[in-house]
């Protein structure tokens, strides 16, 4: 959903507007069968898709990302690697609408999608839980691949530490990063450090530091929230200089605070799929503060129970009449969301039952549905 709480490697993806292909990340998403396993009483798909949200919703329109998955369409195909945006050819916004819809199915062909990432670009964030199912060795690939080219980095998040893990080797035969995605703190905290290990290979715009170190810099503060909710909500801000030029990126934040050189600034305001965009002048010595309007919001609280009135995970999906697509859920059994006022279409998916309904947010109130689904065999 809109609001999650892992932090993840911005510095990562801050590219220059015009980076080179060597620039470009490509995002290799397990969904095989194995990743609906749970780790801490959740399935780790859903930690990979909120990695995936916290990630694609914190970059500019010009970064340049691939996203890969493998999996995700056959039961049992070592050919079942689906290269869904070749790097520039998407915007993150729309990677992520993409992201969310993958649902795990099918085997891990590792080594097959690796090849074909690493020749797309040079850096690789590869988010797996298991072994390769196709009789191959990616720790062999991997070699294979950095001999070939020595400026490859694979990034690895993953459920396993094994000592004998081709997921650790992946990382290190690379000289890449490896994540152990066993809660959301340590996702948070590994790729953290994934961001320290990659920042040096990213061109830092000098007006970026400059504009922090100035004592005659002024000082932006942002935030986000309804206009009959005096509640800052968690987003993400990008802020770009007058020339277009993407300085620096904040993300799931409920307050920032910039210092900045004076000057006119743009600053992009990320909720949900909600973009709000505003042009800022900043001058030496005060605090401009602006808090971007959502607009009038209401809650509305969805749940899915069986027929004795037990709740049941299921999946869901939210979309609005004005931009289609709005946000979803994996396997909950009750999700509470503050929305803008208007009208959606809400539905809940159980293994092949699916019901939808039209739902209305009103301003101050709380909205509520329960979908109920009959036993399963």
């Amino acid at each position: 959903m809109k609001r999650l709480t892992t932090l993840l490697l911005t510095t990562l993806l801050t590219l220059p507007a015009a980076a080179s292909a060597t620039d470009d990340l490509i995002i290799v998403l397990d969904a095989s069968n194995s990743m609906w396993a749970k780790v801490n009483d959740t399935h780790k798909i859903v930690f990979a898709r909120d990695a995936l949200s916290q990630l694609l919703t914190a970059q500019p329109d010009t970064a340049s990302i691939g996203l890969i998955s493998y999996g995700n369409r056959h039961k049992r195909d070592c050919q079942d690697i689906n290269t869904l945006a070749k790097p520039g050819e998407s915007t993150p916004s729309a990677l992520l609408k993409q992201a969310r819809e993958i649902m795990p199915h099918g085997g891990s062909p590792i080594s097959g999608a690796l090849r074909q990432a690493a020749a797309q670009g040079n850096t690789i964030l590869l988010i797996s839980d298991g072994t390769e199912s196709c009789d191959n060795d990616p720790c062999a690939t991997t070699q294979e691949l950095k001999s070939k080219n020595p400026d490859l980095r694979i990034h690895v998040m993953g459920f396993s530490d094994a000592a004998n893990s081709p997921l650790r080797c992946i990382a290190e035969r690379s000289g890449g990063s490896f994540t152990l995605a066993t809660d959301k703190t340590a996702i948070s905290n590994g790729l953290s450090k994934l961001t320290q290990v990659t920042e040096t290979r990213i061109a830092t715009p000098s007006s970026t530091v400059d504009s922090t170190t100035s004592n005659d810099s002024g000082t932006l503060e942002l935030s986000i929230g309804g206009s009959n909710d005096p509640e800052n909500l968690p987003a993400s801000f990008l802020i770009y200089d007058a020339a277009g030029q993407h300085l620096t990126t904040f993300t799931s934040k409920t307050t920032v605070s910039r210092p900045l050189q004076p000057g006119t600034y743009r600053v992009d305001a990320l909720w949900g799929e909600i973009k709000k965009t505003q042009t800022l002048e900043v001058t030496a010595g005060k605090t401009i503060t602006h808090r971007f309007d959502l607009g009038k919001l209401g809650v509305l609280t969805f749940n899915a129970v069986d027929t004795q009135h037990k709740p049941v995970d299921a999946n869901f999906s939210l979309y609005n009449d004005s931009n289609g697509y709005y946000t979803n859920a994996l396997l909950k059994n009750q999700v509470t969301e503050k929305l803008p006022v208007g009208t959606y279409q809400l539905k809940a998916t159980l293994n092949e039952q699916v019901q939808q309904t039209e739902l209305t947010i009103t301003a101050d109130k709380e909205t509520t549905h329960t979908f109920t689904f009959t036993a399963q065999p």
